[in-house]
Order: C-alpha cells, then sequence, then structure tokens
C-alpha cells in the first residue's frame, strides 16, 4: 500500500501554484504587435487584411492557451489540497478510532 505524505503534497501544490503564476505571468507578456508593425505594410495577396491583424489573432490564441494552462494547473493544485485535506481527515478519524488493544 502506498505511503501518502501530507507535507510533501502540501510543498508540491504550491509549487504547482508557482507554475500556474508563471503561465499567468507569460500571457501578460504576449502584446502582439504594438506602435510601428516590423513588418510593414505587407499583406497577403489573396486576403488584403494587413499582417497585424493576423499577429493579433494569434496574439489572442496564444493568450488563451496561457489561461487554459494557468486554468488547468491551478485545478491540479486544489485536486492536490483536496486530497492532502481527505488524507489528513482519514488520519484523525483512524487515530479517534485507535484502541489500545491495537497497540
Amino acid at each position: 500500500m502506498p505511503v501518502y505524505d501530507a507535507e510533501s503534497m502540501t510543498i508540491t501544490a504550491r509549487r504547482v501554484d508557482r507554475i500556474a503564476d508563471d503561465f499567468k505571468a507569460s500571457m501578460e507578456k504576449l502584446k502582439g504587435i504594438q506602435g510601428e508593425n516590423p513588418f510593414g505594410e505587407v499583406e497577403e495577396p489573396d486576403n488584403p487584411e494587413p499582417v497585424a491583424g493576423t499577429v493579433g489573432k494569434f496574439t489572442d490564441g496564444m493568450r488563451s492557451e496561457f489561461d487554459a494552462a494557468a486554468s488547468r494547473v491551478s485545478a491540479a493544485s486544489t485536486a492536490l489540497r483536496d486530497a492532502v485535506n481527505a488524507m489528513s481527515e482519514a488520519d484523525a478519524v483512524a487515530a479517534d478510532n485507535l484502541t489500545a488493544k491495537d497497540l
């Protein structure tokens, strides 16, 4: 039967929270094109929409992906914390149920 260490799981949950924060911080750095377009006025012949619009759509999509990743990582951290709470509660109940005969 596996042995679970609540303290190690709590530490891991905190580290996972930091990963979620890193995703959010990285997402904030995705700005797309700001100021003068580094591509100039390049346009696709079949699509007259400027490159800036395409880059903007790409940036929006990437921000959405980073946001989804942060949400999933936060959910994993919450699951770890919930598991620690359940284990701690089960340990407390088991300790209360321990009798002198069991020793």
